[in-house]
């Protein structure tokens, strides 16, 4: 789940090593498609996130009133609303991710803000202003958001869990299996792995200094938690190759890592931004003055089974299609292979799709598709995206 920090950052004060080379892997020919519009599912929205399933689109919003609290919205697939819920402790709290299990259970994962504890009362004395000066009465400050808190949420929008943890930092992303919770989270200093299963959080495990930066996980039933990002940094032994390097990074139930993948492309900055359950991961690479999409299918071993490039400004998110296919959401800043009818446009989207072995099978974009900051699929409506301006778009799965 991507786009969330900014609004948090006001509430909060301030192994085995494997290195392999990122090549691309041979593909068949590929085949020409035409772009196609997307279809707008909702004009305006004020979501910060969405997650869809087999029956509905999910978003959530956090909002401002005497406390900060979170919204959650359910919605058909006509765009009709099904339920709203309001997230209100008393307390503040706010959400920065948001996912969904197989037994359509909703679970956001932010900060809360720890209780204001009860001050003791003592007897006053005119002694103490003898003089019969009014006091006046000074609100004390709001707690801070020192808590890092998972709420679950069912299918008709009753909140069926909370747990909270006092932690302070910042969530960058989550993913859920019947595993449990996996949570990746950072502090200035550093990012670090936490999960949650069986009401239990686990300690943290350290990924780094602030020369990591991770940004995508997905934990599998087994509880290992894949984890993609970039480090500046020596990891394990391991120096770093280019600039920023591309990092993978697989950690397993116990709680230890278990491997470390470096990009390595000599003098480049690499990030892998996004990933879906099945390892499909996309990021960025910049060489001099060049920067490429980069696109790859991994197995479990971070194996790439097939890669692709393409020209474009690097940021790229990724989500899964159906039969096995895959979508890459990114910004071209040059003519696409294969796609006939596309032109460049600065700050225009295209959605490409991807088949199981690589081959582009269909494109998609608009001219007022800028700035996605999150997706979401769904084998009954097919791909959604979420922009900046509120707008959820839709590529049908017809």
């Amino acid at each position: 789940m991507i786009a969330r920090k900014n609004l948090l950052k006001k509430y909060l004060i301030s192994v085995v090593i494997t290195s392999i080379a990122m090549t691309n892997v041979a593909q068949g020919a590929p085949k020409t498609v035409s772009v196609k519009p997307l279809k707008v599912f909702s004009q305006s929205s004020s979501a910060e996130a969405i997650v869809a399933n087999s029956k509905a689109i999910f978003t959530y919003e956090n909002i401002m009133g005497l406390s900060a609290d979170i919204k959650v919205r359910a919605f058909d697939f006509a765009g009709t609303e099904i339920w709203s819920k309001t997230v209100d402790s008393g307390l503040d709290e706010l959400a920065t991710a948001m996912t969904i299990d197989s037994q359509g259970t909703l679970w956001l994962v932010g900060n809360i803000a720890i209780a204001p504890q009860p001050e003791s009362a003592t007897a006053a004395t005119e002694a103490l202003n003898p003089d019969g000066i009014e006091v006046e009465n000074i609100q004390s400050l709001r707690a801070d958001m020192k808590n890092i808190s998972v709420w679950q949420i069912n299918a008709t929008g009753e909140v069926i869990g909370q747990s909270s943890i006092a932690t302070v930092a910042l969530i960058d992303a989550i993913s859920v299996s019947s595993s449990g919770l996996s949570i990746l989270a950072s502090r200035e200093n550093e990012p670090f792995l936490i999960t949650f299963s069986q009401g239990k959080f686990s300690k943290e495990l350290k990924l780094g200094t602030a020369k990591t930066k991770l940004s995508a996980i997905t934990r599998s039933s087994d509880g290992t938690t894949y984890i993609f990002g970039s480090s500046s940094e020596t990891l394990g032994g391991k120096k770093l190759v280019g600039r920023v390097d591309g990092i993978l990074i697989k950690a397993a139930k116990t709680g230890s890592i278990t491997s470390v993948v470096r990009s390595s492309a000599p003098k480049a900055i690499r990030d892998w931004q996004s990933t879906t359950s099945s390892l499909f991961a996309t990021g960025s690479v910049k060489s001099g003055t060049t920067v490429e999409s980069a696109i790859t299918k991994f197995n479990s071993s971070f194996v790439p089974s097939w890669t692709t490039r393409i020209s474009s400004t690097g940021r790229t998110l990724a989500s899964s299609g159906a039969n096995g296919s895959f979508y890459a959401i990114l910004e071209p800043t040059s003519a696409i292979k294969g796609v006939t009818g596309f032109k460049a446009v600065k700050g225009q989207l295209a959605v490409l799709q991807f088949d199981s072995k690589g081959l582009l099978i269909s494109a998609f974009t608009s001219a007022e598709l800028t700035s996605a900051i999150a997706s979401t699929y769904s084998n009954t409506a097919g791909l959604f995206l979420l922009t900046v301006d509120g707008k959820i778009w839709q590529v049908s799965n017809n």
